[in-house]
């Protein structure tokens, strides 16, 4: 590679074991040391942002880690962004805890040209093996602490990949992050959640909504047929509504977590009488024709990337 990524803030670069992002810079060796010289049997998982590799890092406070090696392009992807955004990344990563998202510890870039990021060890499985039943191919968005016993690949990376289902426009569009950019990603997480569809496949999870809420307005249509129609239209309509707010093209007109959080909390606290259920789908409306409308404008604002 033509030109090496230094690791830069107020215009100076750091060699210290601690930078000003909070978190470790990992020496290389350390990294080889912890995982047996990156041995055939200390790899966990290979997918489309590199390779990762269970180590061991005694003293460092997370005695078993992940150990994500970048493969070349998305190294080279991370270069297409100014070197700046991706110092604020790992910083605004390194803040980022709560008890169901991998804690990132360290980072690491050498001479050869590689990039590793030092995960907290994850045991226990994926939203998208859960969802999708997957195996160890790698999950965009690793939120599990408790459920399937086994470990796939956290996704930091995501953020630097050329790939676009899951960033947001302005990332895709000027490499530029801001305080809504993970509120996009997580309005997709969501709507694979209503929709049990796989983000991935063609056409596009937000391509095919769209097609349905726009077009076809058939709101009913996007829930996960393995629901078998037992469901509040209602909850459903507002979840609906909440991924389309999420998914905004312009960042402004995405909502807060706080408020993505409330709303999620009130949906969750609602009880549902499966009686009354029943008699909605027998035909009596859940959601009138002015919300379908409301509902339907909200996603005409809705981008994908093709």
């Amino acid at each position: 590679m033509a030109k090496k990524l230094i690791f830069r803030f107020g215009g100076s670069s750091s060699n210290n074991a601690e930078d000003y992002t909070g978190i470790t810079k990992f020496k290389f060796r350390k990294l080889a040391a912890a995982t047996k010289n990156f041995a055939p049997e200390s790899l966990l998982g290979e997918g489309e942002y590199g390779r990762t590799f269970k180590g061991c890092l005694k003293r460092s406070g997370h005695d078993v880690v992940a150990i994500r090696q970048l493969d070349e392009e998305s190294i080279h992807a991370i270069y297409e962004c100014h070197d700046q955004t991706m110092l604020s990344t790992i910083r605004l990563r390194s803040l980022l805890h709560h008890p169901n998202i991998v804690d990132l510890i360290g980072y690491n870039t050498n001479d050869k040209d590689q990039m590793y990021f030092v995960y907290e060890f994850m045991p226990l499985g994926s939203l998208k093996r859960y969802l999708h039943g997957y195996q160890p191919k790698l999950s965009d968005f690793l939120l599990f602490k408790e459920r399937i016993p086994e470990h796939d690949e956290s996704s930091h990376a995501r953020l630097f990949s050329r790939q676009c289902q899951r960033q947001s426009p302005e990332f895709v569009g000027e490499c530029k992050i801001t305080q809504k950019s993970d509120i996009y990603s997580f309005g997709l997480v969501l709507l694979e959640l209503i929709s049990g569809r796989v983000a991935e496949i063609k056409p596009s999870l937000i391509e095919w909504a769209i097609s349905k809420l726009v077009y076809g307005k058939e709101f009913t249509t996007v829930a996960d047929p393995l629901l078998n129609g037992h469901y509040p239209e209602q909850g459903l309509y507002q979840a609906l509504s909440l991924a389309a707010q999420c998914l905004q093209h312009k960042d402004v007109a995405r909502p807060s977590i706080g408020y993505v959080a409330n709303v999620l909390s009130n949906l969750a606290s609602e009880t549902y009488d499966q009686n009354a259920i029943q008699i909605n789908r027998a035909g009596t409306l859940a959601v009138g024709n002015i919300e379908k409308e409301r509902l339907t404008a909200q996603w005409r604002h809705v981008r994908f990337f093709k």
